[in-house]
């Protein structure tokens, strides 16, 4: 059987990733910068400048790596047309070379995936410390006037942070607990 062609799916979720690393994260990187200028600035106006200000400089790695790793993982992916714009019909390629051509694209949609799935763990850690610097930036500080909306507004920013990670760990710990149930039915039974 001659190997087939790879394609995402869902069909667009190439594009969603693309507009992911070429506006978002430059978009959030870029305010976690001038976040980190305001903080620097008046330091005193912030509760906890310092683990504020990593939590931005954090935010301002991931989304740049997000970008770096997304626009490297854009080079591996193109489909059967884009194969046919360069090399022509493939019904009038030479069947080794067209072989040739599917198992090349399908190792470089490997590729792809790899590097766009590192995109994307970093995209998400960025948003994740945009959270966490966000809400450290919302604390009031401690001379502050209304400190029951700052410290609203910061729990609320801060809810991701929690929430996230937990909806990330869910399928592992539900896992897990089918693993540990069906080996205490197991050792029930003997």
């Amino acid at each position: 059987m001659e190997p087939s062609w790879r394609k995402p799916a869902p069909l667009n979720w190439s594009a969603a990733r693309e507009g992911q690393y070429t506006t978002a994260a430059p978009l959030l990187g870029g305010a976690s910068i001038t976040l980190l200028g305001l903080v620097i600035t008046d330091r005193d106006e912030f509760r906890w400048p310092g683990p504020t200000l990593l939590a931005l400089a954090l935010t301002t790695l991931f989304m740049v790596m997000a970008v770096v790793w997304g626009v490297r993982s854009r080079q591996y992916l193109y489909s059967r047309g884009d194969v046919e714009a360069w090399w022509g019909p493939l019904s009038e390629i030479p069947d080794d070379r067209r072989k040739q051509l599917i198992e090349d694209q399908r190792n470089h949609y490997s590729r792809w995936t790899r590097l766009a799935g590192r995109a994307d763990r970093c995209y998400s850690s960025g948003l994740l410390c945009l959270a966490v610097g966000s809400s450290l930036a919302l604390a009031p500080s401690a001379h502050a006037a209304a400190p029951a909306w700052r410290w609203l507004a910061a729990g609320t920013t801060a809810a991701p942070v929690v929430v996230v990670p937990l909806v990330w760990v869910k399928p592992h710990i539900g896992n897990a607990i089918r693993r540990w149930r069906t080996g205490a039915d197991n050792h029930d039974s003997t």
